[in-house]
Order: structure tokens, then sequence, then C-alpha cells
């Protein structure tokens, strides 16, 4: 049976590769949103991991409640299979721009399969975050929209239930509240039927595709055709209204799920020029089917809906773009074959991406280790033939068991570089670096140079100088 999981996530920081998962709470319904059941899933903070003071403050998770929970191997494995559910279809708030990266990178690095929710067994994901977007311009009908001091609007999932009065049972950024009032929400979008099932289907990759390629209008730059679209984005922001027009140049040549889309709407846009690549400097769009933005056609009822700025900078740029063709051409020759660059030295845990799919044969080795004792899966990782898989393998035995074994050389060098001292530090997919104890000190000494926190900030901050100091003295000799 189809049924929703509704669910929200609150993370140690940042960083989807290198930070994790804390909190976990979803609802599942039926597809007539009446609750089926509910879960709630603590982690414990792992020992490679030195917590972002920004994002404890806003979620407030104390020690004494991490203590409570499991460690991340448990909580991965129960997450995955509630995600995997045959017909599940995922839904949470800005989670395809935030927590479903959250969540591959969990499942990657705990050697489950990191995208079968999205496509297996009749599982698809959503999320309501670009819905309201669509409400908003559209259907505004449906809701109460908060509006900030100085007349701006706010689609905050905290705001949209405060204005609408959504009875939940914590504060905001509590995961459970979150995903009460993400239930609330969506059940007053679904009211509106014929609005609802047109943006569900954004989210069938099937429709979403044919949808862009029944796209009407069109410009000819050198014998080109090129399709003209409106695309709905939260990223745009109030200000233009969420929604821009675009020109679409083609797909990705090495990538080949990623569509390319220019916004048009951006006083001078084809002013500067890469002289690199002798190509326009400008900002090009990767749209994968069924994702968090939405292409509609350009109508008049959806047109009416651009800012007069919009208006006014799109006619300018393609009238611009007609008059110099050649370079246009190029620049939209040069983002089709574009291939994003290798970082070299990336870390493990953040080569999901770089490393691809498991191989059948790392799927044979990952079963045996799962399916193995506790006591029993060391041996097991001494027969991977996968490099990676071995690496993998080991921190989660480190990670989560390490009163089983002494730690590989490999995972103690890699908590040696956490506390941030050094020039070694742990390198991420899109070369950044993983959080160190310097930075995490760095960023409390910030925060606590400002006035006004309270006694619950202040307390939180003491706790997390305190355990980061620790830290960085038991990195130097981790177990």
């Amino acid at each position: 049976m189809k049924s929703f999981l509704f669910y929200d996530i609150e993370t140690s920081g940042l960083n989807p590769a290198f930070d994790q998962v804390l909190t976990f709470a979803c609802i599942r319904t039926d597809l007539s949103l009446t609750e089926l059941s509910r879960e709630v899933i603590t982690v414990q903070l792992r020992p490679d991991i030195v917590p972002s003071p920004g994002a404890f403050l806003t979620h407030g998770l104390t020690p004494e409640e991490l203590e409570t929970g499991i460690v991340e191997y448990q909580a991965a494995l129960k997450i995955h299979k509630l995600f995997n559910t045959p017909e599940s279809i995922s839904i949470g708030y800005n989670s395809l721009g935030f927590d479903d990266e959250f969540l591959r990178f969990l499942f990657y690095r705990n050697l489950l399969d990191p995208y079968s929710h999205q496509f297996a067994h009749g599982c698809s994901r959503m999320d309501m975050l670009p819905v309201a977007a669509v409400y908003y311009l559209f259907c505004s009908q449906a809701l109460s929209w908060p509006v900030l001091e100085g007349g701006k609007p706010s689609l905050k999932l905290e705001h949209l239930s405060r204005e609408n009065k959504f009875v939940v049972s914590g504060k905001a950024h509590e995961a459970m509240a979150d995903v009460e009032a993400l239930l609330s929400l969506s059940r007053k979008f679904a009211a509106q039927k014929e609005i609802w099932e047109y943006v569900l289907g954004f989210f069938d990759k099937r429709k979403d595709v044919k949808r862009i390629a029944g796209l009407k209008n069109a410009v000819y730059v050198e014998n080109n055709r090129f399709e003209l679209g409106l695309m709905v984005s939260v990223s745009f922001g109030a200000k233009m209204n969420y929604i821009a027009p675009v020109i679409h140049i083609g797909g990705s040549i090495p990538y080949k799920n990623q569509t390319l889309w220019i916004r048009l709407d951006q006083e001078g846009l084809l002013d500067g020029t890469d002289e690199d690549h002798g190509i326009y400097d400008l900002f090009v769009i990767r749209k994968r089917p069924g994702d968090q933005v939405f292409v509609l056609p350009c109508l008049d009822r959806f047109m009416e809906k651009l800012t007069p700025g919009a208006r006014s900078a799109s006619k300018k740029n393609l009238s611009l773009i007609k008059g110099d063709s050649e370079l246009f051409i190029k620049t939209a020759s040069y983002h089709k074959s574009f291939r994003y660059p290798e970082i070299p030295d990336i870390d493990p845990d953040a080569g999901l991406y770089e490393k691809g799919f498991f191989s059948p044969g790392e799927k044979q080795e990952i079963a045996r280790f799962h399916q193995s004792d506790e006591k029993n899966r060391k041996k097991v990782c001494g027969t991977f033939k996968s490099a990676r898989g071995t690496t993998l393998a080991q921190r989660i035995l480190a990670r989560n068991f390490n009163h089983t074994l002494s730690p590989p050389h490999e995972f103690s060098s890699h908590m040696a570089r956490l506390s941030g001292e050094g020039d070694h530090q742990v390198k991420g997919y899109k070369n950044d670096v993983k959080f160190t104890c310097a930075h995490g000190l760095a960023e409390i000494e910030q925060i606590e140079a400002k006035e006004g926190l309270d006694p619950a900030s202040q307390k939180m901050l003491a706790w997390l100088k305190r355990h980061i100091v620790e830290l960085s003295a038991s990195f130097a000799e981790p177990f």
C-alpha cells in the first residue's frame, strides 16, 4: 500500500558528508493523510564529531538527551528500513536541499544503498518547501501567509506553523514538532485537490521530464532552438516572488540526468566574460528530474507573477543573446560539456559521488557484514576485496563498537586531524573540510562576544566548550 512518510532531522552541523543525524522523527500516513504510525530515533554523538555550536543552539539537544540514544549504525539501519518500506513516498521540508543529502551520506558510510529510497520498490520522495512556493503564488487562499517586519513574506515552516496555529507537541526545531507542523501544512494543501495533484507531478520524474519536453515557447540562436520557461525556486527569494524566467540551454553530457538553465531576470547577466574559457561569466542552474526546482510553461497566468524588473531584464537579455549569438552558443556548449573536477585526497566518508554506486561484488561483501553478529564483523572486514568497503566497514566498527577492537591506523589518523591544529585537514567532496575543534572553539568565542545570550544558551555553550576541549585532547590519543 502506498504511504507518505513525513520526516525531519536535527544534525550536529551543516555538512552532509561529515556531520551526523542526531534525531530523526517521522509520521507515516495513508494517501488521505490519515496517520498510521510515528517514531522518534535519537542518535548518540559519534566520537569523531565536533559539534557545531550554531547547530546546537538552534535545536537545543542536550548531552543527557543524546546519551539515551542508539549508535549511528543502528540508527542508519532503522531509518533505511523506514524509507525503503515498499511504496513509501518520503516527504520533508527543504528535504531535497538538505535532509535527503544528509541521509544519503548516512546510508553510504554505513554501507547501505544511498539511493534506493528514491526509486526502488515503488519508493519516491517529495519536498513540501517548493510546493509552498507554488501555493503562495497560485493558490494563496490555502493558507494564512506570514509577513515579517518590513513586509517581507516568509516560507519558513516555523512561521507558517505559528501563523496558521498548527497544533504541535514541542517547540520549533524539535524533530517531531516539525513533522507535525509539516503534516498539518500538507493537509491544508491537499484540501485544494486540483493544484495538489498538479504539484505532486513535479516529483514524478517521468511527468517532470515530459512537462519540460512540452515547453512551447522558444528562441532561435543561430538556428539552435532554446526553450523558454518559468522556474519556481525558493532560492530566488521573496523579492523576486520565488519565480524567474529561464532559458534551457540543453542537457549535461557527462551527467545525463541534469538539464541546464540560465536565469534571464538578472541585470548585467551578460556583462562579464570568463577570459580563461572565452565564455560569458554566468551561473547555470542544474536541474534533475523530480527535484526541488519546478519548471512551468510561459502561460499568461504564470507570467503575471513575474516582477516588472524580471520582465524587463528578461527582454533585454534575450535581445543581447541574439546580438552575440556566437558567444552564447560557445557558453552553452562549455557548460553542457563541463565535468566537476576530482578532489584529490577526498576522505572516504565523502566519496559517495566520486566513487559512485556500490558494485555487485561490493554488495555481496556488504551483505555479509550486515548479516554477521557483532563479534564476527571484524573478521568479515578482513575478507573484503573492496578498498572503500574495508575502510567504511572498519570505521563503522570504530565509531559504534570501539570496545570490541583496536581502531585501524587509518581511523586513528582521521581522528588526530580533527584537532584542527595541523595542516592536514579532512577534505570533503566540495573541496571543503570537516569541522574541527579549532573551528568549534572559534565559533563559540564569536557567539559569546554577542550580547543578550539567555541562560539556556550560556549553559549549552559552556558544555560545548568543555566537550570540544576534551575532544581536542583525546584526538592526539584517540583510544
